[in-house]
């Protein structure tokens, strides 16, 4: 069976429009007055459309990939978060209260060494896990308390995943790749298509669109990762060591081309590392070690130290 084969199956089974209908309802995180009617899905006019414009195919900036919430209230917050899990009959806290506030619009890099707790932090980010103990809500709601397929929805809208391991589907070649996330949310085909074909040009793979993931280097299936997280336009991008398995030139390319979807589309940017180099890029880091936020510092991007809120200078030291 080909990917649409395969898509249409699985919608047909589940209903998936209705399914999608009544969770979007549910979950409200998206103002009722900027979503368009569905002429404005029409493939003949795509000026609604978040990365074309009517008159040329163009990408043009967009609020269609934000949330509505008022920018002074933060995105993500975190409120004494625990994660505890049993291992027998002992328990081991890999978070310990933590309290973070993210705001929209931020570049944030989680900065820690192996075994710190940011792997957990980043779950929780994601909506891919829910807490032992605290609060974690997104545009003021907590994830806590949704259902498994609400926090598939919000994973599916808001949240673009670019992982250490770039997660292909090894069967699917480069665009089916880019595709896969607006087919689940019923993008129409044709514009889905053009929005594959733009994010594979930006990202520099326009003549890899054939290629299955085996036929590509380490650096052009990040790439891919990240059109494909990218596809349906969402406001944060939750990134794992976005450049742990590539060369220094190509991670650079990466990280430049994350700081700037922050500068010029405004989307908020959450890394988690281990590595000091990308504190370049940041607006803020958070150290954390041993399942605690150690410090947090605010900076000025690209400059060789961060301010803390005290305004000092500080190195951050993993060792």
């Amino acid at each position: 069976m080909t990917l649409t084969e395969i898509i249409d199956s699985f919608k047909s089974k589940l209903n998936l429009s209705k399914l999608v209908d009544s969770l979007e309802r549910k979950t409200s995180f998206y103002d009722e007055s900027e979503n368009g009617s569905e002429e404005n899905d029409s493939v003949g006019d795509l000026k609604y459309n978040p990365y074309f414009n009517s008159g040329n195919g163009d990408v043009k900036n967009s609020n269609a990939g934000r949330i509505s919430q008022n920018k002074d209230e933060p995105l993500i917050k975190l409120t004494n978060v625990w994660k505890i899990y049993q291992m027998g009959e002992v328990e081991f806290a890999a978070l310990k209260g933590i309290n973070l506030e993210i705001y929209e619009g931020e570049f944030l890099i989680i900065l820690g060494p192996s075994g710190s707790g940011k792997s957990t932090m980043m779950n929780l980010l994601g909506c891919l896990d829910i807490p032992s103990k605290g609060t974690v809500c997104l545009n003021s709601k907590d994830i806590s308390e949704l259902s498994e397929s609400e926090l598939a929805i919000i994973r599916g809208k808001m949240i673009g995943f670019i992982f250490q391991s770039f997660n292909l589907l090894p069967t699917l070649n480069t665009e089916e790749n880019v595709l896969l996330p607006m087919e689940f949310q019923e993008e129409d085909r044709q514009i889905a298509r053009q929005k594959a074909s733009y994010l594979l040009d930006i990202v520099g793979l326009s003549n890899k669109k054939g290629n299955l993931p085996s036929q590509l280097s380490g650096g052009q299936r990040q790439r891919v990762a990240i059109a494909r997280s990218l596809a349906v336009n969402p406001p944060i991008i939750l990134a794992d060591e976005p450049t742990g398995n590539l060369d220094s030139k190509t991670g650079d390319y990466i990280l430049d081309f994350l700081d700037g979807l922050q500068k010029s589309e405004g989307k908020t940017i959450i890394i988690v590392t281990h590595d000091l180099e990308l504190v370049k890029y940041a607006t803020r880091v958070v150290y954390i070690r041993d399942g605690e936020i150690e410090k947090i510092e605010t900076r000025t991007k690209n400059e060789p130290g961060v301010k803390n809120e005290r305004g000092t200078k500080n190195e951050a030291n993993l060792n």
